[in-house]
């Protein structure tokens, strides 16, 4: 389980990011301003972790003392778990049968996947709308108080990823029910960012929905590894996607200004959830180029 993304992955990653923002490089770092003015040096932004290990950045370190610097790192051998550490949770595959994968999961899972199963219903389109799941997307990050990146993020992310990059929609007579944006580095899946439109929360079908995509993925790549993404010890996402049987490997946030991202953001975000949407739809694109803890 301690398994990073390639050097590839991290390139085209940056490509993005500078098509997108316009940031500038320094040796590995791109260099992200702050709304203060300030700059950091970061490896990288938006992307969980990156290329290496907590035990692989000495290198990083030297060049970016004296400095503001973020680094993002797996730290697998981390087992001390505290409240709201941030982390990724983790599956490792034993089988690519999907009935088996079912089994793998626990019990409140496994029904509700087995219930989702019987509606005929709901469509899945695959890599179907790039307009159309940002606007989806959008509408998540408004609800959880988080600013959205430009559109154009993800049609860079699409030119450089290529085939190793997809976008999901689950619909349910002609309306969208849930979206999500996955990747595949380095014979892992990762659920990068997505899930369920608040209105539809309380029918539950995130479990089915992301089953769904990894029995999709398993049959066209060759995967050993289901990351599930970031999230804080002990919260609620964290305990959704234990349900999966996922297992917390420790994301280290390396910065010369220790925070808890989840505790720093509490406040921040209850604001923007109250703010009318189509103003964090004008603002927010633009000012996640200064936030560097994204």
């Amino acid at each position: 389980m301690n398994r990073v993304y390639s050097k590839e992955l991290v390139q085209a990653w940056k490509k993005a990011l500078i098509d997108t923002y316009g940031f500038e490089e320094y040796m590995d770092f791109l260099i992200q301003p702050t709304i203060t003015g300030s700059k950091y040096l970061t490896y990288l932004p938006m992307l969980n972790y990156t290329d290496r290990t907590s035990d692989q950045v000495s290198d990083l370190l030297e060049l970016a003392k004296d400095q503001n610097y973020q680094i993002r790192t797996l730290n697998p051998t981390y087992k001390e778990f505290k409240e709201l550490d941030t982390v990724t949770l983790r599956i490792l595959l034993k089988t690519y049968d999907e009935e088996e994968l079912i089994k793998s999961y626990r019990k409140l899972a496994q029904r509700s996947i087995k219930k989702d199963r019987k509606n005929n219903k709901i469509e899945i389109k695959i890599d179907h709308d790039l307009n159309l799941f940002y606007e989806m997307i959008s509408a998540m990050y408004k609800d959880h108080g988080t600013p959205i990146f430009p559109k154009q993020f993800i049609i860079n992310l699409h030119k450089y990823l290529d085939n190793k990059i997809h976008f999901y929609s689950f619909v349910e007579d002609s309306e969208v029910l849930g979206s999500y944006m996955v990747f595949i580095d380095n014979k892992i899946l990762t659920f990068q960012l997505g899930g369920i439109l608040n209105k539809f929360k309380k029918r539950h079908n995130g479990y089915y929905f992301q089953h769904k995509i990894i029995v999709d993925i398993i049959s066209k790549y060759d995967i050993d590894i289901v990351d599930f993404g970031r999230s804080g010890y002990n919260s609620g996402t964290y305990f959704f996607k234990t349900r999966f049987g996922a297992e917390p490997v420790k994301i280290d946030i390396l910065t010369n200004h220790q925070k808890n991202v989840y505790k720093s953001y509490k406040l921040a975000a209850e604001i923007w959830k109250k703010l009318p949407k189509p103003l964090t739809d004008l603002i927010g694109p633009k000012l996640t180029k200064y936030l560097v803890d994204l």
